[in-house]
């Protein structure tokens, strides 16, 4: 991806950006409300399985106090759905945008950085309703977090960008990656830990992968800083910037290859 060439159409991004956030819930009654109603439905549906027909105990925030499993679980939803559905949006949305792969000359890399973009904005309206409600249960204490959990997010966002870029060059020449998607989303989200606290599993090389996966570290970053209240330490944050950086540079390499094929492809 070549910054000069992205920068030279940003207004281009910037209107596709637009036009996913206006689209999103188009002729839908309760419009924006749906991104808040989801996280909260699932929300509720794991919070009974969870506190009611497990009959477990949240674990206690380290040094917030809180013990509350719905901030808990919402501290990692609320991320873990921008991964999903940005991913899984941005793979459908380079294929789908065929008709203007072939008749305009444009950085096809805008079709998946509008959805990143769009969704971005999602998630920094859901975290603010989320940081008033830790607010209210935690304290002022929270909002300390809220710079550096911006730039986690950011990190998370670049790391997200990555897995796009891959994964939408590669559904233009096999569309079994849309499909393989659903499958290892599922995979991932049990092996992150956003339903249950990682002390509690058992097994040492299942509670370092819940741990340290790629997924897994950055959820557990986010519930250090919102549920936990506490900075991530060092050597998370760099492995968090590692899996980045790499993320994206190898996603804008691989896209970057394969774009030029797209308009014959499809």
């Amino acid at each position: 991806m070549s910054l000069r060439n992205a920068m030279a159409h940003r207004n281009l991004l910037y209107l596709l950006t637009l036009k996913e956030l206006r689209t999103r819930y188009k002729k839908s009654a309760l419009g924006w409300a749906w991104s808040l109603l989801n996280p909260l439905s699932q929300m509720v549906i794991f919070s009974i399985v969870f506190l009611k027909i497990f009959d477990a105990k949240a674990q206690t925030g380290d040094p917030s106090g809180l013990t509350n499993f719905p901030l808990y679980f919402l501290s990692g939803l609320v991320p873990w759905n921008f991964f999903a559905i940005s991913i899984g949006t941005a793979i459908g949305n380079v294929q789908g945008g065929s008709g203007l792969i072939k008749k305009v000359a444009f950085p096809h890399e805008h079709l998946v950085l509008s959805v990143v973009a769009a969704q971005f904005v999602t998630l920094l309206i859901e975290t603010g309703i989320l940081a008033i409600a830790l607010l209210i249960f935690s304290g002022p204490k929270v909002l300390l977090w809220l710079p550096l959990l911006l730039v986690a997010y950011l990190l998370w966002a670049l790391l997200v960008t990555g897995v796009s870029l891959t994964l939408s060059a590669a559904n233009v020449f096999f569309h079994d990656v849309n499909y393989l998607w659903g499958i290892v989303t599922q995979l991932l989200f049990y092996a992150t830990p956003i339903i249950y606290f990682t002390a509690t599993i058992p097994v040492a090389l299942l509670r370092h992968t819940a741990n340290w996966g790629p997924t897994g570290t950055f959820i557990t970053a986010f519930h250090e800083l919102m549920y936990d209240g506490r900075m991530p330490g060092l050597g998370r944050w760099v492995y968090m910037a590692m899996l980045a950086a790499v993320s994206l540079a190898f996603g804008a390499w691989f896209f970057h290859r394969l774009s030029p094929r797209f308009a014959e492809e499809m």
